[in-house]
């Protein structure tokens, strides 16, 4: 940003107009304002996006695009051709990560500090109940995600849904309600989370149930005496094996 003018941007997502694929992360609409070229904007903005990989952990960063010659100055190859969700030939480019060196050290030392920033940038003023009756603030993922609700969620499962939107914040949205645990049907619930094979689907309604009975504020504490009390990433991993026994659990731990 220029003051309130906009300088130059892109999109950093898990797709772009290669679909499907396995492929991510992907760098796509990369582009600066013609009175700002000369710069090196774009630059940076790819050095953002790859520092933010780095922290992920991810061997690769990718970009689609028709262009020759212009990538690979920053460090990308080509690496295929695929169809684009239009049909076209698109060229795939990706740039290697996991060269270990004092470059994949600087990525990590700016990425780690970029990817707070966004993360309490995007969970500022936000609630951290998510829809299913998780806390966002206490999830494993919770230091690289904005929560359910913010501007930057990154569920693991909300990715496997258009938009990034799992079945049940859609549901939560159609009927009008703060999240699952105003619904009169939660108890006998099997959309989204809830879905019988779900890993953790039991320990999700337990809590949703749990807020439901005893509210937000006193579920967030309950957590909180969990984490003090107890070594563990998920809660499925000590809410027992059914609903019924991972509400005594918590209410046990209030």
């Amino acid at each position: 940003m220029d003051e309130d003018n906009l300088v130059s941007f892109c999109t950093f997502a898990p797709k772009d107009d290669i679909q499907p694929t396995d492929l991510f992360p992907w760098i796509g609409f990369l582009y600066t304002f013609p009175e700002y070229r000369g710069n090196k904007y774009a630059g940076m903005l790819l050095d953002y996006a790859e520092s933010i990989a780095t922290v992920m952990e991810r061997e690769y960063i990718y970009i689609s695009t028709n262009h020759d010659g212009l990538y690979e100055k920053y460090g990308f190859e080509f690496y295929k051709t695929e169809k684009d969700i239009n049909g076209e030939d698109s060229r795939i480019y990706r740039k290697n990560l996991a060269l270990e060196g004092q470059e994949k050290d600087r990525r990590f030392q700016n990425g780690a500090k970029w990817k707070a920033e966004i993360v309490n940038a995007a969970r500022k003023n936000v609630d951290m109940t998510a829809y299913c009756g998780f806390s966002c603030n206490h999830c494993f993922l919770g230091e690289w995600c904005g929560g359910c609700r913010s501007v930057f969620s990154c569920c693991s499962y909300g990715t496997f849904h258009e938009s990034g939107n799992c079945p049940n914040i859609v549901c939560c949205k159609e009927k009008k309600i703060d999240g699952c645990y105003e619904c009169n049907e939660l108890a006998d619930c099997t959309k989204g989370f809830y879905k019988p094979d779900n890993d953790g689907a039991y320990a999700c309604k337990a809590q949703a149930l749990f807020i439901k009975k005893h509210g937000k504020e006193k579920f967030l504490q309950v957590h909180d005496n969990l984490h003090k009390a107890y070594d563990f990433k998920k809660t499925q991993e000590i809410l027992g094996k059914s609903v019924e026994e991972g509400l005594k659990i918590l209410e046990k731990n209030m």
